[in-house]
């Protein structure tokens, strides 16, 4: 009887590891805030962005503000920050005129990490879409 007694508190024991492995893996893949001064790494420009959160039962936002000037909203979706920068007049067409150019950033929530996409051409017709990988690193 007392090895019946045994076995089973190692089993509740491991499956109770099991389960709290399980909880925190979750808890870290998908934080909930995006707060704080963070550091933009992977792109061209060097970037620091602060970041302020809001967050509802509906979902989270979280207002991006960066030392280049722009201004974003990031929405939290599926475990992770997308948020668009636009750059007004930031390409010529072939044509002569001004077009802006938009830059998709898509950051997992958990790692911090994502994929950047712009296009060569920005608003022109034509031009070559590029992906390439950042991170966001929290300062301080």
């Amino acid at each position: 009887m007392n090895r019946v007694t045994n076995r089973a508190l190692v089993v509740a024991t491991a499956l109770a590891a099991v389960a709290a492995m399980g909880s925190a893996g979750t808890a870290d893949a998908d934080p909930g805030a995006l707060s704080g001064r963070y550091a933009v790494t992977g792109g061209d420009d060097q970037i620091y962005v602060t970041a302020t959160s809001n967050c509802a039962t509906d979902g989270c936002t979280a207002t991006l503000v960066s030392n280049l000037g722009w201004t974003s909203v990031a929405t939290k979706s599926g475990g992770r920050w997308n948020f668009d920068v636009v750059k007004p007049d930031g390409v010529i067409c072939s044509d002569g005129n001004f077009a802006d150019v938009v830059i998709r950033y898509s950051v997992d929530a958990g790692t911090m990490t994502g994929n950047v996409l712009a296009d060569s051409n920005g608003e022109c017709p034509g031009g070559q879409v590029t992906q390439s990988a950042f991170r966001m690193t929290k300062l301080g």
